[in-house]
């Protein structure tokens, strides 16, 4: 990044020992300008100090001004002084005013030199002083001034005050030490981050600028910024402002100057706006980005960081997935179109067939009856055509990730009647839809493209014969689901749609495998492999998944999740339920259920909706009980009882004495209902227990309202 170098410990240290040298040397100059005023009363001495001060303190601060000399001319400098004060004392031992500047001197050391070396200067000149006192003390020096010279011979005198100095000195390098030791440290550690950090952003794979608003340009700028817009650094830094990197306008249609002025506005205020922007470079290449804005401190300053990503390949891989995706889905439809195209062409021909001999038989018909009746028939295979072709084109004008809310109950009997042409006459086909499916938002088109490939790869898994049972039901999944191919579900509400054959099953070594694009069992040039693979990518787009289940010589069940919508709390299924059957209070219903405790609750439910209510523990008990009364209006049971008659059984019994009885089926499994030949019609409910009382008394009321008398 390119910054100002701020100043460091060691540099503002230098500095301040140069100014305190440097006045230092001044006092030194003014001590020898007096020196000379003293010469005369006090002789020799103040000569040979007055020169130590020239040559040793001032002379080397002013030739030695480099900053490698430093702690060389910053020594001399204080060794001038020592040796002058040290020439001082012995003349007037304790009167000498010099004494007190050792603990400075001390002080300077500690920062000129390390701590050894400091601490023997301070031995050094304890010896010194200590030696000077036992010359004063015998009388070996004597001061000139008697009054000083008696205070001199004291020994107690001398001993306090080399105390007192020697602890003051000790003090003041113990601090100066210290701090410096430790101020070095925090600038090290200080440093070290400062390099981290700017190799971090030196060489990060984005562009990384800082953007001065008040001053309208760029102050730094990292590598990566100076090679993705391709200006060397001294001009994108200070040269170069926001508007001159970019186009007049942006892909929006907004002008780049207003668009990033109000992105800078929002990150002044403390947002942090992440934008897609378009940048130009040096050669005028237009650049899709992705930014993101930060304010920096200091806040007194608008300085804004630009994290700046070229997403162009990212767009552009995007874009290529998306064709692709495209291709998939037009191969894929183009498939299945083609295989409707037999069972519809024979359809059409069918119909043609039908109006071109009634236009022929109208010809000839004098009768004005007959004729009427010819024209009747066209009019009714026309309309039926009308019908094939609505059905074939909803299917085909469907676009991808177009979500509409569906029932998906009703998706599926749309999808299997017109399918349904496609399915040879030795499949059957049954259904069981669940009362009161939860509503989806899901592309209709591509639902029924899902559900048709299911359904023609079950047809093409039984070539002799079988039966093909599509299921629905609610699904509550209360932790994160996760299948065989790590495919995840949220924790929530589901509607499943399940497609069941009786065919072969697949071999266990590849059904890992047919959801794989490309991949197929089929001959070559009757399958293209995209099927399986298309529904999985159309169920993750709709945030739901697919499953398969598949045992060999048995049958294979496709399962779809779909999110489910959020229920409406406005709505009050219950009491319209209640409302609904009161239109049929006095029904008689026959209550089959095992557990003796769902049976009172759901007797007592139907009892306080009106119904007159028998019992049975068992399908065996059931049957003697409407054989010996038949004249019940509905059959309620469950699918797995003890004894010999199942819910399904049970069912098929009865009907054998009472061809239209409505049946509602109870279940607590939730594939109970794809148990093969098990002989339930297509109109017939299947409830998952728990059972809701509103779902119930919907299920008896559609039941019993789509019943039809006995002929």
């Amino acid at each position: 990044m390119s910054t100002e170098t701020p100043v460091t410990y060691r540099q503002g240290v230098r500095k301040t020992l140069r100014a305190v040298i440097d006045l230092l040397a001044l006092i030194a100059g003014l001590l020898a300008v007096a020196n000379l005023f003293r010469i005369g009363k006090f002789g020799s001495p103040f000569i040979v100090t007055t020169l130590l001060l020239v040559f040793i303190s001032i002379l080397p601060t002013i030739l030695l001004r480099r900053k490698k000399y430093l702690s060389l001319s910053g020594g001399l400098t204080v060794a001038g002084l020592v040796i002058t004060n040290f020439v001082g004392m012995i003349h007037l031992g304790m009167g000498a005013a010099a004494i007190f500047a050792f603990p400075f001197y001390m002080a300077l050391c500690a920062a000129l030199f390390s701590r050894k070396l400091t601490v023997l200067f301070f031995f050094a000149f304890s010896c010194a002083f200590a030696t000077i006192a036992y010359l004063f003390v015998t009388g070996v020096l004597v001061s000139p001034d008697p009054r000083i010279a008696d205070w001199n011979k004291g020994p107690d005198n001398w001993i306090v005050l080399l105390i007192a100095l020697m602890a003051t000195n000790m003090l003041v390098i113990t601090l100066v030490t210290n701090l410096s030791r430790y101020w070095k440290e925090t600038e090290n550690e200080a440093t070290d981050k400062a390099l981290q950090f700017e190799t971090l952003v030196e060489y990060a794979p984005d562009a990384i600028v800082i953007y001065d608003i008040e001053k309208n340009h760029f102050i730094s700028a990292n590598g990566r910024a100076v090679e993705f817009f391709g200006y060397d650094r001294n001009t994108l830094v200070r040269g170069l402002s926001l508007v001159d990197l970019s186009p007049e306008k942006q892909p929006s249609g907004e002008l780049s100057a207003t668009q990033a002025r109000q992105y800078l506005e929002a990150a002044l205020d403390g947002e942090t706006p992440i934008f897609h922007w378009r940048h130009l470079n040096a050669s005028g290449e237009e650049i899709d980005c992705e930014i993101s804005l930060t304010r920096l401190p200091p806040f007194r300053q608008k300085l804004i960081r630009a994290n700046i990503a070229d997403i162009s390949k990212r767009l552009a891989d995007q874009k290529q997935s998306e064709d692709l995706q495209s291709q998939l889905a037009a191969s894929q439809r183009l498939e299945t179109i083609g295989q409707l195209t037999g069972g519809v062409a024979h359809d059409f021909n069918n119909l043609l067939a039908v109006i071109l001999g009634n236009l022929e038989l109208l010809q000839d018909e004098p009768d004005t009856k007959k004729r009427a009746d010819y024209i009747a028939s066209c009019i009714g295979a026309t309309m039926r055509g009308a019908d094939l072709t609505r059905s074939m084109l909803s299917y085909a004008r469907r676009t991808p990730l177009q979500p509409e809310v569906v029932n998906l109950n009703k998706l599926v009997l749309d999808t299997k009647n017109w399918a349904g042409r496609t399915l040879p006459s030795h499949i059957e086909v049954e259904t069981s839809l669940l009362a009161r499916l939860w509503d989806v938002e899901v592309d209709p088109g591509l639902a029924e493209s899902a559900l048709l490939n299911l359904i023609l790869n079950a047809r093409d898994a039984m070539s002799d014969s079988g039966k093909l049972t599509i299921e629905t039901a609610n699904v509550r999944i209360d932790q994160t689901y996760q299948d065989s191919r790590n495919e995840a579900l949220k924790p929530g509400r589901y509607v499943m749609i399940a497609v069941s054959d009786t065919g072969q099953g697949i071999d266990p070594e590849i059904v890992d495998k047919i959801f794989d694009p490309f991949f197929t069992t089929k001959p070559s040039g009757e399958g293209s492999g995209l099927g399986l693979s298309m529904v999985l990518g159309f169920m993750r787009q709709s945030e739901g998944t697919a499953q398969v289940y598949s045992e060999p010589s048995v049958g294979t069940t496709f399962k779809l999740y779909f999110p489910a919508m959020s229920p409406d709390p406005s709505k009050a299924p219950a009491q319209s339920a209640a409302a609904e059957a009161a239109t049929f209070q006095g029904k008689r219903i026959l209550l089959a259920e095992d557990e003796e405790e769902v049976l009172l609750v759901l007797k007592s439910t139907l009892e306080q909706a009106g119904y007159s209510v028998t019992t049975a523990s068992n399908g065996d008990a059931a049957k003697e009980i409407f054989e010996a009364d038949p004249t019940f209006d509905l059959l309620l049971t469950d699918i797995v009882m003890p004894g010999r008659l199942k819910g399904t059984c049970l069912a098929t019994a009865l009907r054998a004495i009472k061809t239209n009885l409505p049946v509602v089926f109870m279940s607590g499994y939730a594939a109970e209902a794809t148990v093969h030949g098990n002989g339930l019609r297509p109109e017939d409910i299947r409830l998952m227990k728990p059972i809701m009382r509103g779902d119930l008394l919907e299920a008896i009321s559609s039941a019993l309202g789509t019943a039809h008398p006995e002929p």
